[in-house]
């Protein structure tokens, strides 16, 4: 396979993986600090479910339901092949150049 059809087979994937998702999935546990609530009576935390994630160089948390663990984690899956396609791209990319000159 030449350079140009592998170039084509890696962006027909980029263009493929347009649902993807950056980030990491947090369980944070806090105390309300209301006197009457069951975190201050027990002494046992909420927990809530958070994605976390950059952008623009500020990290950002969502608020998730445990339902959606799992589509986010499909999505992540789906970055991590977005990358790997990328990367592939670039070197494709550096080796048509070099065969330019």
């Amino acid at each position: 396979m030449n350079l140009a059809s592998e170039k084509t087979k890696v962006l027909e994937k980029i263009q493929s993986l347009d649902n993807v998702m950056k980030g990491s999935i947090y369980e944070m546990k806090r105390y309300c600090g209301k006197p009457n609530c069951r975190c201050a009576r027990e002494i046992t935390s909420h927990k809530s479910m958070f994605l976390s994630f950059t952008c623009q160089g500020i990290t950002r948390l969502i608020p998730i339901k445990k339902d959606q663990i799992s589509l986010i984690r499909k999505k992540k899956t789906g970055y991590k092949e977005l990358k790997a396609a990328i990367d592939e791209f670039g070197r494709i990319n550096g080796e048509l150049f070099r065969n330019e000159g």
